[in-house]
């Protein structure tokens, strides 16, 4: 088996086995629905989690290690597998790397099955979601063996969002968090931005925060509390001049046009 060539993830340029490319397409589903800023996002997106971890744990034994016969005869393992809590604890009898998680595995699964099952309208934070997430990229490499930098998840959350705008049109929004500092801002997304992006997404904080335009001193300690310390200097007045020539930034003051407006509303959703 081999990985999927019209993928998202082929078409950055990583090849991975197609059971370990599909744990990470899920787990990346889940990351881009969670900063979806929903209720419906966030209760799918634990959903979708559990299931990849379920769905590596399977695969470990199935397909990763070839453990069916060596380690478990194939009528024990088909009801193992049946029931989590028995798919767990063989996993970690196999892997011993997993038993750090093991607790907290158990207790989102049974969250998940409390979201999924129940009529009553049970949600759960992003925060909580994105602990499991974290926990799932772990189990990427535990079981496995695939082990992506934050550069590599990054990637690939660009990739599937460019899979589904392509095929769709539509493009799931990045959750923002802001946070006034010693009059400046922070803004906090899981999303990946550009630099003109960038740029035009802490400008729209600022003012709509501090309720005026940044001087360009604010705007560059904004991005270096943003986690866009790249843009400073001449780097940064670069860019605001390559901004301003494509209309996204007003030729006299730190302000967004329109279009710059625009940009924003199309890749970001307000936070908490």
């Amino acid at each position: 088996m081999g990985v999927n060539e019209g993928s998202a993830f082929a078409q950055v340029g990583v090849l991975v086995k197609a059971w370990t490319e599909d744990a990470i397409e899920q787990i990346a589903t889940a990351e881009l629905l969670n900063a979806a800023n929903t209720s419906t996002g966030e209760r799918l997106a634990l959903i979708i989690c559990d299931n990849a971890v379920e769905y590596m744990m399977i695969a470990y034994t199935a397909v990763e290690k070839n453990l069916i016969y060596r380690a478990i005869t194939p009528k024990a393992w088909e009801e193992t597998k049946r029931e989590f809590h028995k798919l767990l604890g063989f996993t970690v009898t196999q892997e011993p790397a997993l038993v750090a998680h093991a607790s907290d595995i158990q207790s989102f699964h049974k969250t998940r099955n409390d979201l999924y099952h129940t009529g009553t309208p049970l949600t759960v934070k992003p925060a909580h979601v994105n602990k499991y997430l974290t926990i799932a990229k772990a189990c990427v490499e535990i079981l496995l063996g695939e082990k992506l930098s934050s550069a590599d998840w990054d990637k690939k959350l660009a990739a599937l969002n460019q899979a589904i705008s392509g095929k769709t049109g539509k493009t799931i929004k990045a959750a923002l968090k802001i946070a006034a500092k010693d009059g400046v801002v922070q803004v906090e997304s899981n999303a990946t931005f550009n630099s003109y992006e960038m740029l035009c997404v802490v400008i729209d904080a600022f003012i709509s925060t501090v309720g005026m335009p940044p001087t360009a001193g604010q705007l560059e300690k904004s991005l270096s509390l943003s986690h866009a310390g790249y843009l400073s200097g001449e780097n940064l007045s670069k860019r605001i001049y390559d901004a301003r020539k494509k209309g996204l930034i007003l030729k006299d003051k730190l302000v967004l046009t329109t279009k710059g407006h625009k940009l924003v509303a199309q890749k970001t959703v307000a936070g908490a």
